[in-house]
């Protein structure tokens, strides 16, 4: 069973630490999930056999990125 207080805390300091260490900067923790999670989707875009353009792949990866750590961390990691 879920035990909802013990995800919330470790969410919170997850999201701390993040903070801490200056999200939007390069080499940072919150940087590294975000260039993880924005290859990911590059990934997934370029598998697509109809879709050529890297540029474009690689600015909606870095956008989902951004965008995920925003509302899941709530931290900026756009730069």
């Amino acid at each position: 069973m879920l035990d909802s207080e013990k995800v919330a805390k470790a969410m919170k300091t997850i999201r701390l630490e993040m903070v801490k260490d200056e999200p939007s900067k390069q080499g940072s923790y919150a940087h590294s999930w975000h260039c993880n999670i924005a290859m990911m989707v590059y990934d997934s875009i370029m598998s697509e056999a109809k879709f050529s353009s890297k540029e474009l792949a690689h600015k909606i990866g870095n956008e989902s990125a951004t965008r995920f750590m925003k509302l899941c961390f709530e931290v900026d990691t756009k730069q």
